[in-house]
């Protein structure tokens, strides 16, 4: 086939109807503003003619005018940027997080526990960066440096996890790269929804629940992964217990690859939420209360490592913070104690596919778990008498009773973007599931207030 060439502008007529970028276009229109962007390849539309030659520079308009076209290859697959992110700089990012982060520094250097630095830059070193992704990760570091920053922990704990667990530099490469690339999908959502602080609806959480799909979706395409590492991205937000997203898949539903990806996620995630107040006690006392959430392999790895005889002493007004929590735990328990459809618990083994039934479990289990860490609303009168002389115990009582409240205010979540039908609904078990959601967030608005 001749290939017929226009002129090297994209000056040809456009089409008519309105165009609205999405939220990755979005994203590189502003680094087009900062940035040097220009054509990696020629540019044709879909009908042969050739729009821009190769090596052109994209400035904001010739972008937004290209973008209007019917392509052969998607525009953001076809650009590349100065200073595009390769494997000498994200090597060079792994170094400098080594050397300066808490978390990394205590996985390379904490005695026997540790994985020498230069084993986790090994498996950055070994890894494939095709160039469309390559460009995306460029746009996150120039957009949303945090989540870069973010990526670059996960894979590395992600490698350190599986090089603890002796896999062979090949997994733990695939490894590596499933961390790096997790969380490309956000760049095609609305950047608003990655603001922790802010109150998400339920709409937007089922929104969001989608970016791990499509950061896979992403992977897959570029064909040069095994793939496991697009299976271990969409499990990235998956737990042991069913409670994860986006498929709510459990134990050995999830694979290998995938367990340690959602591990890791979560080591990291902690280590960047509470920098500067107890990081990893409030980790490891999470891994322990959260036990049927995690995989037990690679808690039983992390834990010895997480272990700080430094832990933070309470005071007075922590002991009325603990008073304070538990009694909106004990409130919420009791409620759905009222509400519970059935007398008995179905199996935590067995699936539903109900509301009701997930809720009664994921009570149940955080119930156990309270009752096994010795701080359960019941043993309070036990409890708070003892912690009187206790500092470093009143400090521990106090993130153990606020990460309970927030695995409840998660099973609520979690209700909403796996059965948001349940607000239009009648049925006994989606009605008790509806009014418990409605008090515990009442009862959280007003504690914040």
């Amino acid at each position: 086939m001749v290939t017929r060439t226009a002129p090297e502008n994209p000056d040809a007529p456009a089409p008519e109807t309105a165009w609205v970028p999405t939220h990755y276009q979005r994203a590189i229109l502003a680094v087009c503003e900062r940035r040097a962007v220009s054509t990696a390849k020629a540019v044709f539309a879909s009908t042969g003619i050739k729009l821009v030659e190769s090596g052109v520079p994209v400035r904001a308009d010739i972008y937004r005018r290209l973008a209007q076209h019917e392509l052969r290859t998607p525009l953001e697959d076809l650009l590349t940027m100065e200073d595009l992110v390769g494997i000498p700089s994200l090597v060079e990012l792994a170094r400098q997080q080594c050397r300066q982060e808490p978390l990394l520094q205590m996985l390379v250097q904490d005695g026997r526990n540790a994985v020498p630095a230069a084993a986790l830059l090994a498996t950055l070193q070994a890894m494939s960066l095709p160039a469309p992704l390559a460009f995306m990760l460029s746009v996150m570091r120039e957009q949303y440096p945090e989540q870069y920053a973010h990526a670059m922990h996960v894979a590395l704990v992600a490698a350190y996890l599986g090089l603890r667990s002796n896999w062979t530099k090949g997994e733990c490469t695939s490894l590596a790269a499933a961390g790096l690339l997790h969380d490309i999908g956000t760049l095609h959502i609305d950047p608003a929804w990655l603001d922790s602080a802010r109150p998400i609806t339920g709409p937007e959480r089922e929104q969001l629940a989608k970016h791990p799909l499509i950061a896979a979706q992403l992977v897959e395409a570029c064909g040069v992964y095994p793939r496991s590492v697009a299976v271990a991205i969409l499990e990235h937000h998956e737990r042991m217990d069913g409670s994860g997203y986006p498929r709510g898949v459990r134990g050995q539903q999830i694979s290998p690859q995938g367990q340690v990806l959602l591990m890791a996620e979560v080591v990291a995630a902690f280590f960047e939420k509470y920098a500067n107040d107890g990081a990893a006690v409030r980790l490891s006392l999470t891994l322990r209360l959260g036990h049927h959430k995690f995989p037990a392999d690679l808690t039983a790895l992390l834990l010895p490592v997480l272990q700080a005889t430094n832990i933070q002493t309470g005071d007075a007004d922590d002991l009325q913070q603990v008073q304070t929590t538990s009694a909106r735990i004990a409130r919420a328990l009791a409620h759905w104690g009222q509400l519970q459809p059935g007398p008995e618990v179905p199996d935590a083994a067995g699936d539903s596919g109900q509301a009701w039934v997930f809720v009664a479990q994921r009570i149940l289990a955080l119930q156990r778990s309270l009752f096994d860490a010795g701080c359960h609303p019941e043993q309070q009168a036990e409890l708070l008498p003892l912690l009187h002389g206790d500092t470093h115990g009143l400090k521990e009582t106090l993130f153990l009773v606020r990460e309970a409240m927030w695995q409840l205010q998660s099973i609520a979540n979690t209700v909403a973007t796996r059965w948001p039908q349940i607000g239009a609904s009648d049925e006994a078990g989606d009605l008790a599931v509806r009014q418990w959601r409605e008090a515990l967030i009442g009862a959280a608005k007003d504690a914040d207030s």
